[in-house]
């Protein structure tokens, strides 16, 4: 969590509002961690796909479960069951 947006220093983007960061990279060797060899993923079409297929759960009762309150549907997998 934070409020700085990409500089270094509290509030100079006029972002007063603690927001959540969070970002995506692609690590395939150590060298990529730190340095010109960064891969990041633009993660707004996932946030935005995601957003789309939220789904309620429910905690179990007496564990630290959490299951869904109904079935995962996906139209491209039916479409392609019914197409073999």
């Amino acid at each position: 969590m934070g409020h700085t947006g990409y500089s270094a220093t509290e509030n100079v983007n006029n972002i007063k509002v603690v927001h959540l960061h969070w970002g995506l990279q692609l690590i395939f060797d150590e060298s990529q961690k730190e340095g010109n060899n960064e891969i990041w993923i633009d993660v707004y079409p996932l946030t935005r796909f995601l957003a789309k297929h939220t789904q309620a759960a429910v905690k179990v009762e007496g564990t630290k479960e959490w299951v869904r309150t109904g079935d995962i549907v996906d139209p491209k997998v039916e479409e392609y069951e019914a197409g073999k």
